[in-house]
């Protein structure tokens, strides 16, 4: 029962958001009591934390599986940036998350340590190897790779131009690997 409440108020919460859905209308679209779902959760918060953790030990998860894939660094880091689970959270309620849910907020932010903890070793490699640029800082690297790849984009910009997050991820991969690899035969 608790993963079916957790199924259904993920739904409701990309259908309304996070402040907008209710534990009545749980109860109702699953055919229990309220009670019921407050036997498993013993409020609304509570709930949308047990959500926030599923998705974030879920994205964990699929990091370390990429990474694992991998033979070389620019494999590894390239199923990084490009990698996307859209059933997870849609990204337009991230902002409502930042601005109602600060603990909450907190473990998305550590989501984003643990992503830089792996992609920074990867560029390490990556130059020590000398096929990253040595004149460039790896920590304004990482900046670029978390302001850029890992924001999301505006859900309703990608929509009108008729693109999908996949496909910005994949253009923007190859915006920036042509931007930090040296150039064979010459200086960037």
């Amino acid at each position: 029962m608790e993963e079916r409440i957790l199924d259904k108020a993920s739904e409701l919460i990309k259908r309304f958001g996070l402040r907008k859905f209710t534990m009545d209308e749980i109860a109702g679209e699953l055919g229990i009591s309220k009670k019921t779902v407050y036997k498993y959760f013993e409020s609304k918060n509570q709930l949308i934390s047990e959500i926030i953790n599923r998705i974030v030990e879920l994205e964990k998860r699929t990091f370390r599986e990429e990474v694992e894939k991998g033979s070389t660094w620019q494999e590894k880091l390239g199923a990084m940036l490009t990698l996307h689970t859209p059933d997870d959270f849609p990204f337009k309620l991230l902002d409502e998350l930042y601005r109602y849910f600060p603990a909450e907020k907190k473990k998305v932010q550590e989501l984003g340590e643990f992503r830089r903890e792996i992609i920074l070793p990867l560029l390490e490699q990556g130059q020590n190897c000398g096929e990253i640029r040595a004149d460039l800082n790896l920590a304004i690297i990482w900046l670029v790779i978390h302001n850029i790849f890992l924001t999301p984009a505006d859900p309703e910009i990608l929509e009108s131009q008729n693109i999908t997050v996949k496909q910005l991820l994949e253009q923007m991969k190859k915006l920036f690997y042509y931007g930090i690899l040296e150039k064979p035969g010459g200086k960037v």
